[in-house]
């Protein structure tokens, strides 16, 4: 016997072992899809992390912040990529004296964060833009993101750490002094 009627004899009996290939209505099922986060480190040979640490290296926070901005809003707002860029960036342009476009980084970065599922993060980042409000002067914002990000501890279960660390944050902004803008 040739080697051509054995693969077919052996296909033959391998096909009931194959998945189907289509299925019956009333044999469907509801299938779900877990979303995939992935975060991609920068590396050297990235443009972005060549041209930011050259910044860096010149204290040219507002620059440097400026390239991370343009990076995140380069990306999908479900990007977890972009949480980093918006945090980068709030966090030079702070350094930099520009809080208000710091602010909104932070609120950027909690969005992403929000959108991702990683609502700790989202409240950390409620937190930092609750601390940014008090150096803009306005404490109605400071407020706002003080609320909302006891709302997500309180909300979403958080683990006692950081349920605990939201809360003495939170606490240690309301208690600053706040010179409101006009």
């Amino acid at each position: 016997m040739s080697i051509f009627p054995k693969l077919l004899i052996l296909g033959a009996l391998l096909v009931p072992l194959l998945p189907r290939a289509a299925v019956a209505q009333d044999d469907m099922r509801p299938m779900y899809e877990l979303p995939t986060i992935t975060v991609t480190a920068p590396v050297e040979t990235d443009p972005l992390y060549e041209r930011v640490t050259a910044l860096y290296e010149q204290a040219r926070w507002v620059d440097a912040a400026k390239l991370h901005r343009e990076a995140a809003e380069s990306m999908p707002k479900n990007d977890p990529n972009a949480y980093i860029q918006y945090d980068r960036a709030g966090r030079l342009y702070f350094y930099g004296g520009e809080y208000g476009n710091s602010r909104n980084m932070m609120e950027n970065a909690a969005e992403v964060a929000e959108a991702t599922g990683d609502m700790v993060s989202a409240a950390y980042r409620h937190i930092d833009a609750a601390f940014i409000s008090v150096w803009e002067g306005y404490p109605g914002m400071r407020r706002e993101h003080v609320e909302t990000a006891e709302k997500y501890a309180t909300e979403y279960n958080f683990n006692e750490e950081d349920y605990e660390k939201v809360y003495a944050l939170t606490r240690g902004v309301g208690m600053l002094p706040v010179e409101e803008k006009n």
